[in-house]
Formats: C-alpha cells, sequence, structure tokens
C-alpha cells in the first residue's frame, strides 16, 4: 500500500472509495450517480493490463512503434488499438465477446476481489505487453493480444455487474 498506493490515490482504492459511495443510500443521489460514472471508469481501467504497467514508461505510453502504419504508443495498443472490430457494430461486437464465456469462467471471476483484477492485470502487462522484439509487433503478438484484451473486456463487464448486484440489490 505505501508503495504502490500512497494515499489511497490508485485504482483498487478508488474503486473501493466509490463503491461505498454508491452503497450508501443515505448519500445524495448525485454523489451516487458520481460514484457510478467513476466506478464504471476504474473498473474497465484496472482490467486493462498497461493500467497497471510501469510507472517510469507512463504504462507504455512513452514506447513508441507503428502498427497499421501509424506511429502510436504501446499504451494506445493496449487501450484498444488491438481490438479487432472486425467492422462489426458494437453489439454484435459485445454479442460475439458474450458468446466466449462459459459459465465455469465466470464463477471464478465472481469469486475474485479488485486487487485480484489488478494483479491479473500487472502480470499481463508483464508477461505479454511488455515484451517485444525491437519495438517490432509480430502477428503472433498481435493475436495474443487481441485475445487477452477481449478475455479482459468481458472479465471487466461481469465483474462490474456482479459489483453493481452486490452495492444495489436491496438485502433481503
Amino acid at each position: 500500500m505505501s508503495r504502490d498506493c500512497p494515499e489511497g490515490s490508485c485504482v483498487i482504492e478508488k474503486i473501493k472509495e466509490f463503491s461505498a459511495v454508491l452503497a450508501n443510500v443515505k448519500l445524495p443521489l448525485k454523489s451516487r450517480k458520481i460514484a457510478l460514472k467513476y466506478l464504471v471508469h476504474f473498473v474497465g481501467d484496472v482490467h486493462q493490463p498497461l493500467h497497471l504497467g510501469n510507472h517510469k514508461d507512463r504504462g507504455g505510453g512513452k514506447i513508441r512503434l507503428t502498427y497499421l502504419g501509424k506511429k502510436v504508443t504501446l499504451h494506445y495498443l493496449w487501450d484498444g488499438g488491438l481490438i479487432d472490430w472486425k467492422k462489426e457494430n458494437l453489439l454484435r461486437y459485445a454479442t460475439h465477446l458474450n458468446a466466449r464465456v462459459q459459465d465455469l469462467e465466470k464463477s471464478k471471476w465472481f469469486h475474485s476481489r479488485v486487487n485480484d483484477w489488478a494483479d491479473e492485470s500487472r502480470s499481463l502487462a508483464i508477461k505479454y505487453a511488455y515484451p517485444l522484439e525491437n519495438n517490432e509487433l509480430s502477428k503472433a503478438y498481435i493475436s495474443k493480444g487481441r485475445e487477452i484484451i477481449e478475455q479482459r473486456m468481458v472479465q471487466a463487464g461481469i465483474r462490474l455487474a456482479d459489483l453493481l448486484n452486490q452495492l444495489l440489490l436491496t438485502k433481503n
């Protein structure tokens, strides 16, 4: 905590903070709406591997390379540049992602905590995002990156839905 999240100013602590605000029905609705917006954003962020990347290179933001003929950063690639839309609309793409999910996976994902989500992202950043050969993108790298990004988007969506259910559903 002292090394990675001084003064509680990291994504993990912000998710916890905004979760508490959203769950508190005694707070003004405006405060809870703002908390919901930040919560959605931060749950997505914590699932993006390079958001838990190296501080010194700003999560890949200082690593420049060429992708599809454009100069981009490594962070850009993992923040959405590698998403393979195949010219699909958003609904079809979401359906494609949903089709990948199996019930066994979902139940595993439900039994994890925010710290686990961050640890997963950090591990993926180190193992898959950073290892580049001469700042070159191979077909294998792009393919594996797309696979990871799709899985992380699905995990983020499922975990966010579960978190919102926990925070907002009335307990009997």
